[in-house]
């Protein structure tokens, strides 16, 4: 037992995941005398000398390279070494899906960050490069797929991936130079060996190519701004839309807040509106596991860890019944946190595809009834606030900040948000079905759904 609970927590720090241990019952009476050791502490390198001279020749002759940040920057504390590197090539730095706290956002190269409603600053940077330089990534699928109708990862570009996790080299994509080693130190290790290199390609157009991220991250801008549509309260009475409402939160987040996202629709959208400048830890996501009600337990974790910080959590209202039964541990061991409800009463993820692909048949996505949450976190002894215009939404977030770092309080903030969805999520797996029982082939869809957007809770041929 001793053993495999050391061993446990030697994966669970290196691997940076939970780790399982099942006992048997009985295990647990008796006396026993065992000796338990002390924590594995390992040392890393930034890779093999091979691998780092192909890696610094490939970008020595790329003319136009990007880097990729990936979770591994965040968890190495390597925004020094990334930006030291980023800053001497000139090249844009994208963060990736979900780790959107891999760079700081208010650095000059930063241009955001890739996958499900990511930046298109990020996604058009890296469509034109000819070299990737993928630092503490996994390349994960769902950070590399097509995304507003534009498939955009490079397909000729030759691609260098760090990663200290030999297992996640080369996994989900063919790549050309493997580096086995700590992002942080080969980070700084091309630094020091391009510094020794002539003739650099990407020197010479160096100022080009800056000023180029530059009105890419502004073509972005305005672009999400007429997305967000700010100022245009939704016609139905105490309703906002939901970019609108991220928009107004994105201006109201506190300095080194904590973020965790759960997987709802609303959740994904908000990935084109959080930005983090701290060179630390500060976003938490589900990941591809797409955990339901992952985000306020990860919120609250993230509070016992770093209580300075104030720490929030997004989540659907569909996620927030897995897990509001969690104000009332922050109310009773005194973990104050935020919890932001996004009350648009469906599954919105899962509505999504059923507006689009299955004719507005929608089967277990809606969540009637006229409950409050905030009303539920006040009757727990939590403080609940009800957010209905957008122009609510900055005092809302304010007041719950405040109630946390400040009085030491966990608050429910309910935003009632119309039914309007961020675009459809998975167009690379979801296919329009085929029924092949003749019974069953009225059901059969041959084209995408016309709605575009659920209003009410009814729709065509609706079922109950």
């Amino acid at each position: 037992m001793s053993e495999l609970t050391a061993q446990a927590f030697d994966v669970a720090m290196h691997e940076r995941g939970p780790v399982q241990i099942n006992i048997p019952r009985d295990f647990f009476y008796g006396e026993n005398k065992h000796t338990i050791r002390a924590p594995k502490k390992l040392t890393h390198s930034a890779g093999s000398e091979a691998a780092l001279s192909d890696a610094v020749k490939l970008i020595k002759n790329a003319k136009n390279p990007v880097i990729l940040a990936g979770g591994g920057v965040s968890m190495g504390n390597a925004y020094d070494e990334v930006a030291a590197l980023a800053e001497y090539l000139g090249v844009p730095v994208a963060c990736t899906y979900l780790h959107n706290d891999s760079f700081p956002a208010n650095h000059r190269l930063s241009v955001g960050n890739l996958g499900y409603q990511g930046h298109k600053s990020a996604m058009n940077a890296m469509h034109d490069a000819d070299v990737v330089i993928a630092l503490g990534s996994r390349l994960s699928v769902f950070g590399t797929l097509p995304q507003y109708n534009f498939d955009y990862f490079p397909k000729n570009a030759k691609i260098i991936q760090v990663d200290i996790d030999h297992r996640r080299l080369g996994l989900s994509k063919a790549v050309d130079c493997l580096v086995h080693g700590d992002c942080k130190q080969a980070a700084a290790s091309m630094l020091t060996r391009l510094q020794a290199e002539d003739n650099i390609a990407c020197l010479s157009n160096k100022a080009e190519r800056e000023a180029n991220v530059a009105e890419l991250k502004a073509t972005w801008e305005a672009e999400l701004d007429s997305f967000t549509d700010l100022g245009a309260q939704s016609p139905e009475t105490g309703r906002m839309k939901p970019r609108a409402m991220l928009r107004q939160m994105e201006m109201a987040l506190p300095e080194h807040a904590m973020v965790a996202t759960d997987i709802g629709n609303i959740c994904s959208v908000s990935n084109s509106y959080l930005r983090f400048n701290d060179k630390e830890t500060s976003m938490l996501g589900a990941m591809t596991y797409g955990n339901c009600g992952y985000a306020f337990p990860a919120a609250i974790g993230a509070k016992v860890a770093r209580p300075e910080r104030p720490s929030f959590a997004y989540i659907g209202d569909g996620a927030w019944g897995m897990s509001l039964n969690e104000v009332l541990t922050c109310v009773r061991e005194e973990i104050p946190t935020t919890a932001v409800v996004f009350n648009n009463g469906q599954w919105g993820a899962e509505k999504k595809n059923q507006v689009l692909w299955f004719g507005d048949r929608y089967i277990g996505s809606q969540l009637k009834g006229d409950h409050s949450y905030a009303e539920i976190a006040r009757s727990m002894g939590a403080e609940g606030i009800t957010v209905t215009h957008e122009d609510q939404v900055q005092d809302a977030i304010r007041q719950a900040t405040e109630n946390q770092m400040v009085h030491g309080k966990t608050t429910v903030v309910e935003m009632m948000v119309t039914k309007e969805l961020g675009d459809p999520f998975r167009r690379d797996a979801m296919k329009l079905p085929q029924r092949v029982l003749k019974r069953y082939q009225n059901t059969s869809e041959v084209s995408e759904s016309a709605t575009g957007q659920p209003t009410d809770f009814v729709g065509k041929n609706s079922a109950h």
